[in-house]
């Protein structure tokens, strides 16, 4: 008496694999996100703000409205000026009883470490979710002197969770903030953005120093007609970048080399301890002379 036996063929075994191995990706991808998940986000939402800020900066012209002319005066209409150009939740499709609105009483200030639900402003269709920091509802302002010229440049803070709900909903990772910040730290997802009167979006915190949160090169001057743009340098972090293009310098027509995250407490989530600088790169063409603007400039990598 024979007994016949049956098994998976090489073509259903394939299969069965790929089936598993697909679970298992999004699980993964799902339950913890990598590197290239939070690098993918946090470049999506930065330039997401930076065409909005632009956007709108180019389309204020209500005289009726005096919060509608230049730079928001208040942070309700820097939120309403965001919510127009963001792609936002209608409040009818948010989920929960988070309700999402645009008003003074929720914002928060640039010592913030904790983000309460009942403190978001905007939350965006992909489910990212917005908190603002002014100073009494007014845009904070930077106060300073670059090479005998004063500064006074207005700004309000964005923090942003790049995953939305999804864990672990947290700005630093120890009691004492992001101080000692390295290329080990755990990545977290509430990430900050200084938005300038000037419309320029300016990173702050981790991401300045830690590539797996973004990359950024710095342009040097155009050395070759079919290459108007420039060269440029091999990818790095954003600090490195400035450096490389401006030194120590600082410039009022450039406010990404103006010294924002410094004004945030010592103990903020968004305060890091800051590599050894490089020098300006003058081989290739770019200067270090404060009030003097480079032939060089910093560009955020895109993720691909």
């Amino acid at each position: 008496m024979f007994r016949k036996f049956t098994a998976l063929t090489i073509a259903e075994l394939m299969i069965t694999l790929l089936i598993i191995a697909t679970l298992c990706i999004f699980a993964l991808t799902t339950i913890k996100p990598y590197d290239k998940t939070y690098k993918w986000l946090y470049v999506r939402i930065y330039h997401s703000l930076e065409n909005a800020v632009y956007n709108s900066m180019m389309t204020r012209n209500s005289p009726e409205d005096p919060d509608m002319l230049g730079f928001p005066s208040t942070s309700t209409a820097f939120c309403n000026m965001l919510k127009e150009f963001l792609n936002t939740l209608p409040d009818d499709e948010v989920d929960g009883q988070i309700t999402p609105k645009c008003e003074a009483a929720r914002d928060l200030s640039m010592s913030a470490a904790d983000f309460p639900e009942d403190n978001i402003q905007l939350i965006l269709s992909n489910g990212m979710r917005l908190w603002i920091a002014s100073q009494g509802g007014a845009p904070y302002v930077l106060n300073d002197t670059v090479d005998g010229t004063a500064v006074n440049m207005k700004y309000y803070v964005v923090f942003v969770d790049i995953n939305g709900s999804r864990g672990p909903n947290k700005a630093q990772w120890d009691a004492s903030g992001n101080i000692n910040w390295g290329p080990d730290s755990k990545l977290l997802d509430i990430v900050a953005f200084v938005v300038t009167e000037a419309s320029v979006v300016i990173p702050v915190g981790p991401p300045e120093i830690d590539t797996r949160y973004m990359q950024a090169v710095a342009i040097y001057p155009p050395d070759d007609e079919n290459k108007p743009e420039g060269t440029r340098s091999l990818p790095n972090t954003y600090y490195w970048a400035k450096h490389d293009a401006w030194g120590d310098s600082e410039s009022i027509a450039e406010p990404m080399s103006l010294d924002f995250a410094g004004k945030f407490p010592a103990n903020s989530p968004f305060a890091v301890t800051y590599p050894t600088a490089n020098t300006v790169n003058t081989a290739a063409g770019c200067s270090d002379n404060n009030n003097m603007v480079s032939q060089c400039y910093v560009k955020v990598e895109d993720y691909n």
